[in-house]
């Protein structure tokens, strides 16, 4: 079974021949009608996956965002990527309160996660916006508007494989420059890699059948180190904010970063499967 990524790439619709603008549209469109779709579920749903779902919707978005930032004058990034940060700061705290209950399993923890969630339904219930669907074809609707200039005219109508593998390959360079060994980056820089690994499997997931070379090998040893990363991340983020700890939190995160730090190590060695356009 694939990856909702990779199934979003499928029901988009995208070819080699699919030009870059139509295909940047297409997902991003895919992408927010689940945002949508999970945002009204938590009105009426206490299931925390559903939280969950709408802010993975909006990180895939935001790294095709950023992936095809070339391709878009200034203010159209900007417009998008305020619109998709809002939507996701509305989410956040209700999430990580979600990871803790689930993590604690205490009444308290449990207690203060709904009680955000009421927060969360009362201000949805309260909003006029329009649906995340809507608001990016808004932005994205004039073209002329959107991509302004003869050299992002080029790359928006460039074969979508082209710029998919330029945005690969910045982002596997930035991911590249953190260096081998992820012992020696402190918090911050840590939770910065983890967000720029995200980013690279996403682009992956979404582009990877479009290349001759098999991106399944790459694509599993992330996965696999992204799942490490994200105990670590939910441990740092309790103790920074000195909440109550699962038990035997220290030994859980030493196993999570040795994890993670094995599938680094082998990722750093995987070849590249990107630069084989069709």
């Amino acid at each position: 079974m694939g990856t909702k990524a990779q199934k979003l790439a499928k029901s988009a619709g995208l070819a080699g021949d699919t030009n870059a603008l139509d295909g940047f549209r297409r997902l991003l469109r895919e992408d927010a009608v689940i945002h949508d779709r999970k945002r009204a579920a938590i009105l009426t749903s206490d299931d925390p996956e559903a939280v969950h779902q709408a802010r993975v919707a909006l990180r895939r978005m935001r790294s095709l965002l950023r992936g095809f930032r070339d391709m878009l004058s200034p203010g159209t990034f900007k417009a998008l990527d305020g619109l998709l940060k809002a939507r996701a700061d509305q989410l956040g705290p209700l999430r990580d309160a979600d990871v803790q209950a689930e993590a604690l399993g205490t009444p308290q923890a449990q207690s203060a996660a709904d009680d955000l969630r009421a927060e969360l339904r009362a201000t949805f219930q309260a909003e006029t916006a329009l649906s995340l669907k809507i608001e990016v074809e808004r932005v994205l609707h004039d073209r002329n508007r959107a991509i302004r200039g003869d050299r992002r005219r080029r790359l928006a109508d460039a074969p979508l494989p082209v710029i998919a593998s330029r945005a690969l390959q910045v982002a596997w360079t930035e991911l590249l420059a953190f260096g081998p060994d992820l012992g020696r980056l402190d918090p911050e820089e840590l939770h910065d890699f983890r967000k720029r690994s995200k980013e690279m499997r996403y682009l992956s997931e979404f582009f990877g059948r479009l290349f001759d070379s098999d991106a399944a090998p790459m694509q599993k040893r992330m996965a696999r180190m992204q799942d490490a990363l994200g105990v670590v991340n939910d441990l740092v983020t309790m103790r920074a904010r000195g909440s109550e700890l699962p038990k035997g939190a220290d030994k859980t995160e030493a196993k999570a970063r040795a994890r993670a730090a094995k599938a680094w190590d082998k990722l750093r060695g995987a070849p590249v499967w990107w630069t084989d356009i069709p």
